[in-house]
């Protein structure tokens, strides 16, 4: 496998939308990495913390995906952090919540945020995706977040060199984006098996409805099968998940 190209930026307003401007001038599966980002957010468009020097602020061009399967960025990109945090800090225990967070415990340590590039015609010619992992980040930042957070730092009592570990990153991501067009299901199922909330009580918000009820399983397209408290399943591809941390496998 060649070594993905990367950009390093000292500042710029998001990683994502300057990707998207570029996207046709940069080989497939480039990042474009920031030291610092101006007007980074997540989904929602919730504002995403960007302190200077303290985080990986990153977006990768995907060009390839088969069919138009979106989803497979998503996965790739959360199993790429998923990777990278148990290299440094496997005492950690990251693993994935649905639909494309990592958690440590009950707290967030990196979101992705996927945007689809328009050509001619309008039609999709390829994904940006766009992630933030919370590497320096002191417990002062992260309270400024207006959810439980955390960071390598504070989850290993290590500080990280963050331009070693975009180049890290990167080549965990390739890998798993080459396994999403020769090997889709394979990598559909390493993200399910990495996925906590199966069978688990949860709340979800989608749309305007605050939903309770059991997570069943996840569909090859990433939607989440969810069973409802009345009894009904529902296929949900998008929505705000709440959890309660003495319901995780390993709560802090």
């Amino acid at each position: 496998m060649d070594e993905p190209t990367i950009i390093f930026l000292d500042e710029v307003d998001s990683t994502n939308r300057y990707a998207l401007e570029y996207f046709d001038h940069l080989p497939d599966c480039a990042m474009v990495c920031a030291a610092s980002q101006t007007a980074g957010r997540g989904r929602f468009d919730r504002r995403w913390e960007s302190p200077s020097g303290e985080n990986i602020y990153a977006s990768v061009i995907m060009k390839n995906l088969p069919d138009h399967k979106w989803q497979y960025a998503a996965m790739a990109l959360s199993l790429g952090a998923l990777d990278l945090l148990r290299n440094c800090a496997p005492e950690a225990d990251p693993w994935l919540k649905w639909p494309n967070d990592v958690y440590c415990g009950y707290r967030k340590i990196c979101g992705v945020l996927g945007e689809i590039k328009t050509g001619p015609g309008n039609r999709p010619s390829g994904i940006v995706g766009g992630i933030g992992i919370n590497i320096n980040m002191t417990l002062e930042n992260l309270a400024k977040i207006n959810q439980p957070a955390t960071s390598l730092l504070v989850e290993s009592g290590r500080n990280f060199n963050v331009k070693n570990l975009c180049h890290e990153l990167a080549i965990f991501i390739k890998g798993y984006y080459i396994m999403g067009f020769c090997n889709p299901h394979k990598l559909f199922k390493l993200w399910y098996s990495e996925n906590r909330l199966i069978d688990r009580n949860i709340t979800i918000e989608t749309g305007n409805l605050t939903l309770n009820g059991r997570v069943s399983g996840f569909g090859e397209d990433g939607e989440m099968i969810f069973e409802c408290s009345s009894g009904k399943q529902m296929r949900l591809h998008s929505g705000d998940v709440r959890i309660d941390k003495n319901s995780l496998i390993n709560p802090e």
